[in-house]
């Protein structure tokens, strides 16, 4: 079967490298498919192969020190390569790599990665050149040359890490969410230099944005595309940084549920118990002013979230703390 080589030029490993090599890597490899849930290799194993994403994403899972469930820490999409320095080292595989939803792979045994690195001087240089622009990019935090390209279905990806995997690679592009049933986008997220520039879901936009992501269960797809993007097409819409803006929507999202606890019907209707409102807080005094002004003429949880531009948490915590205070009932 003629393998096609589209996928090793969108490889930094091998998209510098001359056709006769590339020709000589597809001769002497062979492709593997994983399913759902499929375990390509665990965190310990001994570091046999080199394997290069055709198509699908895998998912790279890390054992904490504590010896507790492995988590995913990052995905890698099309052209993308792993147990490269496993192969180099030696060493053992350092993280667990599985198929969440679907995986085409490339594998080279570590007998031919030898003999391509004594055989072919252009190879083994182009891949000192590739692991040293690596180590660099990683070191200055600059964009490497090659973008992402990651698309799934959110049942079997976490968006957090999908999220840390572009942050952390310093991508270029735009990651958008698509619902399942209508295959409307319903969500896009503006990357430039890692870091998350521009936010829209649904009604909602900047840090809002992002927050309710985290917030709401979506049933649907994710796509990112790499982009080659300017200062000047980016409009900033996004208050903090990206690392930032994850550890907050991770922690918003962990308090919500407690808030719903305390307010389940989100149907009930609040109106003012005092004459004037009393808010302290001068961060989320715009807020509190919106949602009282809306509670003159009584208003649910529900009519809230629809018509003020904030995310769910912070319209609970807001009627949480009116509550709470006695002046809405």
């Amino acid at each position: 079967m003629t393998i096609d080589s589209g996928f090793l030029k969108a490889s930094d490993l091998f998209e510098n490298q001359p056709a006769e090599v590339v020709k000589a890597v597809l001769s002497q490899g062979h492709l593997e498919e994983f399913g759902p849930g499929a375990v390509v290799f665990r965190q310990g194993d001994l570091g046999d192969r080199l394997y290069i994403v055709k198509s699908g994403v895998l998912e790279i899972l890390a054992t904490p020190r504590d010896g507790s469930e492995a988590m995913p820490v990052a995905y890698l999409g099309t052209g993308e390569v792993l147990g490269e320095l496993a192969l180099l080292t030696g060493s053992p595989r350092s993280a667990t790599a599985r198929s969440p939803e679907h995986a085409e792979l490339f594998t080279l045994e570590k007998a031919v990665f030898d003999d391509l690195m004594a055989t072919l001087p252009t190879f083994a240089r182009n891949m000192c050149v590739v692991l040293a622009k690596r180590l660099e990019a990683t070191t200055l935090k600059i964009p490497r040359a090659s973008t992402k390209q990651l698309q799934g279905n959110l049942r079997f990806f976490d968006l957090a890490t999908v999220i840390q995997t572009l942050i952390g690679s310093h991508q270029n592009g735009v990651l958008a969410v698509t619902e399942e049933d209508t295959k409307n986008k319903i969500a896009e997220i503006l990357f430039f230099k890692g870091n998350i520039s521009r936010a829209k879901f649904r009604h909602l936009t900047g840090d809002d944005a992002v927050f309710q992501l985290f917030q709401t269960q979506i049933q649907g797809e994710f796509s990112f595309a790499g982009k080659n993007l300017t200062e000047e097409d980016v409009h900033q819409d996004i208050s903090m940084p990206a690392i930032s803006l994850l550890m907050e929507s991770v922690r918003l999202q962990d308090e919500l549920p407690v808030l719903k606890e305390r307010f389940p019907d989100a149907d009930r209707l609040w109106k003012h118990k005092t004459a004037q409102l009393a808010w302290e807080d001068g961060e989320t005094v715009e807020l509190a002013a919106a949602v009282w002004a809306r509670l003159k003429k009584g208003a649910s949880i529900d009519d809230l979230q629809r018509e003020i531009p904030r995310c769910s948490y912070w319209i609970y915590k807001t009627i949480a703390d009116l509550a709470a205070s006695g002046q809405i009932e």
